[in-house]
């Protein structure tokens, strides 16, 4: 059985999530060659699924950055 959250837990926890997903991004954004502070800039802002494909395609980063953004 799932615990169910109180009202003081749930945002702490939600904004745990949220931080780790932002890091897995930023560390995915990363493995693309991109430099941390432009990962962590890019983070919330693109896909990066979309970005790994086009340069996958032979797409440069920056360009497939400008088309996904």
């Amino acid at each position: 059985m799932e615990s169910i959250a109180t009202h003081t837990e749930g945002p702490d926890r939600r904004d745990r999530e949220a931080l780790a997903v932002r890091a897995w991004r930023t560390e995915q954004l990363r493995h693309l060659g991109l430099p941390y502070i432009l990962a962590e800039t890019f983070a919330d802002l693109v896909d990066w699924h979309a970005v790994a494909d086009l340069v996958e395609r032979g797409c440069s980063l920056s360009l497939a950055l400008d088309i996904v953004r």
